[in-house]
């Protein structure tokens, strides 16, 4: 690379990456903490509640049921996902990993991390079994969720709720927003 096109480069690459700046916005980066929080057993409570409420909607719902359980960034960027896609969202519940939510039989398995807390839930969702973690960070407000991990069965991809979401907002940048899966 030349003298006159290296600063020409990196010009072009600063400009692209403040089309990025937003991207934070979105949801925090997860950052270790000093020492990980004590009393994991609150961040299982709180998901254990969620799977056992009756009439919980995931991801969906109003705003303030979602800030009852998702950090305030995931809260928001699910809610500005459901405005851009007609409250399709990423296609699927992700708290569960299907489009529909009927859990059964629900285990719970919870562990400390660096930024706070894991909890791995297997269960049955309309008699399929499935698995979900739930990252949890410790806020003002007390455990929330900050990312929602799981795997597809058929395909046994690795998929993560913030990076569907950043797919999906792509997309929809592009023209060519979700279609509904039903």
């Amino acid at each position: 690379m030349s003298r006159i096109t290296r600063p020409l480069v990196a010009s072009a690459l600063c400009l692209a990456l403040a089309g990025c700046a937003a991207v934070p916005d979105f949801w925090p980066a997860r950052t270790q903490a000093a020492a990980a929080p004590t009393g994991i057993a609150g961040a299982e409570d709180l998901i254990r509640a969620l799977f056992e409420a009756p009439d919980w909607e995931g991801t969906g719902g109003p705003r303030q049921a979602r800030l009852a359980w998702m950090t305030p960034a995931l809260a928001e960027a699910s809610l500005r996902l459901d405005a851009a896609t007609d409250d399709i969202g990423v296609g699927m519940e992700p708290s569960v990993g299907s489009n529909y939510i009927h859990v059964t039989g629900a285990r719970y398995q919870t562990r400390p991390t660096p930024w706070g807390a894991e909890v791995h839930v297997r269960f049955l969702n309309t008699r399929q079994p499935r698995e979900t973690r739930f990252e949890l960070v410790m806020t003002d407000a007390g455990w929330r969720v900050a990312d929602i991990v799981g795997t597809d069965p058929e395909t046994g991809r690795t998929w993560r709720y913030t990076d569907q979401m950043a797919e999906v907002f792509a997309a929809v940048a592009r023209g060519e927003g979700p279609r509904d899966p039903s």
